[in-house]
């Protein structure tokens, strides 16, 4: 009766010292508050120093309260964010990380039923806006958004599955209910392939599909514009628009096909690569020799630019090869950046280069530089963070703030060379509408000269890294599962400790894991290794202290940036 009265006065004072509890008390409504989620509890949890040291005293009670605070406050600044019908899916895989079977929040009551959110909700934010929930609820896939009011079962069938042969699946709103979020996203994928009205819950496909229909159009519109012989319109019969399109590349290549510019260049930077436009390995690695030289003339000169080449003491370091996703990678194990070989091939296919026009034309190479110059700033940044991690010797995976930092420095560079460098503007400007990079590039440098750091971050956050975890979500998770397993452990007896110990992952290995690999192999890594992430993950402010100062770095770049807006005579357009 008196620690409820305790946790009740926390609430009403505001949880924290003024409330004349002793330390002891207030830890005591603390571990009550926080087994129900509550999120006030949290914030004053963080913020309450003395009540943190005194739980210290246990190192496995402070982990755990403070897994539970930290998993709070990340899901009240995220559902904080701006969220609206457009951005639903974005939620949808920020939350899908989150609340899940072995995730710190549904300990605390909220999911893994994902309704269970809006209990939550109704409990502790009871003014949330109306319209946010609406989305709320397409984001986490509830029965009614998804399938309507009129029924609670629904039969699908794809491919060559149909009810008569019963290899259909026939889902029941109950069975959907007892779903958490990320199951429920693995049935809507199979319904896509039988209905494709569900495309709305899965953003990269339907910008494929409309992206398909935009190259279908242009397609249509060279075929019938009367430029094409009789013999490549016989050619062209039959074929799906995939085969049509780089058959079209073909005909375009050495010919005087005369049709619309705009037009070559939708197609041709949607098909594959014709045998002579293709990169063979040898010659990748050649043009990832000359690179390394005509990128850093790029660099050199600007902000951001020259933080990227101090990054590499030694000189740049790039290959290029096929990437599997995105447009570049840094690879910690050769310290090399990795450029996508199809981002460079489209590039060329979209200026008519050729791989051997590419490697005899040094103002070709220049080009390229150009054009991929961003992508090398954005993983000179992923860089810093590896050689920091490293130097500091602290577990860091890969989190949203790794992305705000890294393509903050991006947006100044892109920035600043679209001032400078008429040239560069020009490139990306010309492949905007055709290349899926270039978007990309401008956008970012666009949003971080708009944006500002909050507003940039946020932006981060929800448009490109919506399924990444936060720096609070990753620690929350991991510290989370490695108490229970320090727990554990503790009743162990010391033979059955070795036995553990002598066979289980180390710190090289365990340090290279996802939070979410990780959270998923406490039992099989050694005790000291789980013990050094656990203190590691207890003192965030050690991060919080690097990301904060990369941000106040490239926040008072592009304020000088700003200040020196205004070109010279004869400088080159801004």
């Amino acid at each position: 009766m008196r620690l409820s009265a305790i946790a009740a006065g926390l609430l009403i004072c505001g949880l924290n010292a003024s409330a004349g509890m002793t330390a002891p008390e207030r830890l005591a409504a603390y571990e009550t508050a926080l087994s129900s989620g509550d999120p006030l509890a949290a914030a004053a949890f963080l913020k309450d120093g003395e009540a943190r040291e005194l739980a210290e005293a246990e190192p496995q009670k402070a982990a755990a309260l403070l897994a539970k605070a930290e998993a709070l406050k990340d899901l009240k600044e995220l559902l904080a964010m701006p969220w609206d019908d457009a951005k639903a899916n974005q939620l949808n895989q920020s939350l899908s990380i989150r609340i899940d079977t072995d995730r710190p929040l549904p300990k605390m009551g909220i999911g893994p039923e994902p309704e269970k959110l809006l209990t939550w909700l109704g409990k502790y934010q009871p003014s949330y806006p109306a319209t946010k929930k609406t989305v709320l609820k397409k984001a986490i896939r509830q029965w009614e958004v998804v399938f309507g009011t009129m029924t609670d079962t629904r039969s699908l069938s794809w491919g060559q599955a149909s009810m008569r042969s019963g290899q259909a699946v026939t889902v029941t709103k109950s069975a959907w209910e007892g779903m958490v979020i990320r199951e429920r996203n693995s049935v809507i994928e199979k319904m896509i392939q039988a209905d494709p009205k569900f495309l709305i819950y899965n953003d990269e496909r339907l910008a494929a599909a409309k992206s398909d229909v935009a190259v279908d159009v242009a397609v249509r519109a060279v075929i019938n514009s009367g430029a094409l012989t009789p013999a490549q319109l016989a050619q062209l019969s039959g074929k799906t628009f995939t085969e049509q399109a780089y058959l079209l590349g073909n005909f375009f290549d050495g010919s005087d096909v005369k049709v619309d510019p705009v037009l070559k260049a939708k197609i041709n930077s949607a098909r594959g690569s014709l045998p002579q436009e293709v990169l063979p390995a040898q010659q990748r690695d050649l043009l990832g020799s000359m690179l390394n030289t005509a990128v850093a003339r790029e660099l050199a000169g600007t902000q951001a630019g020259d933080r990227a080449l101090a990054a590499f003491p030694g000189g740049l370091k790039i290959k290029v090869a096929p990437l599997s996703g995105g447009y570049s990678s840094y690879d910690p194990a050769s310290g090399a950046v990795i450029l996508d070989s199809e981002t460079i091939q489209q590039y060329m296919r979209m200026k008519g280069y050729t791989a051997n026009s590419l490697m005899g034309s040094p103002a070709q190479v220049a080009e390229i530089a150009k054009y991929m110059s961003p992508a090398v700033v954005y993983e000179s940044a992923h860089k810093m963070q590896a050689d920091w991690a490293a130097k500091q010797g602290v577990y860091k995976p890969h989190m949203q703030e790794d992305e705000i930092e890294a393509m903050s420095l991006e947006g100044l560079y892109t920035t600043e060379k679209m001032r400078k460098d008429a040239e560069f503007d020009r490139i990306l400007t010309s492949s905007r509408d055709f290349s899926s990079y270039a978007f990309k590039t401008l956008e970012v440098g666009t949003e971080f000269k708009t944006g500002r750091s909050k507003r940039f971050a946020t932006t981060v956050r929800q448009r490109y890294f919506s399924g990444l975890p936060s720096l609070d979500a990753a620690a929350s998770q991991v510290l989370g599962a490695v108490t229970e397993e320090l727990d554990r452990r503790s009743a162990l007896t010391p033979s059955e400790k070795a036995s553990i110990d002598s066979t289980g992952l180390n710190q090289e290995e365990a340090l290279e894991m996802s939070p979410a690999e990780l959270a998923g192999s406490v039992g099989e890594i050694q005790t000291a290794v789980l013990a050094k992430i656990q203190s590691d993950l207890s003192r965030l402010g050690v991060y919080k202290k690097h990301y904060n100062a990369a941000e106040m770095e490239n926040s008072k770049a592009l304020k000088s940036l700003e200040a020196g807006a205004a070109p010279e005579p004869g400088a080159p357009k801004a």
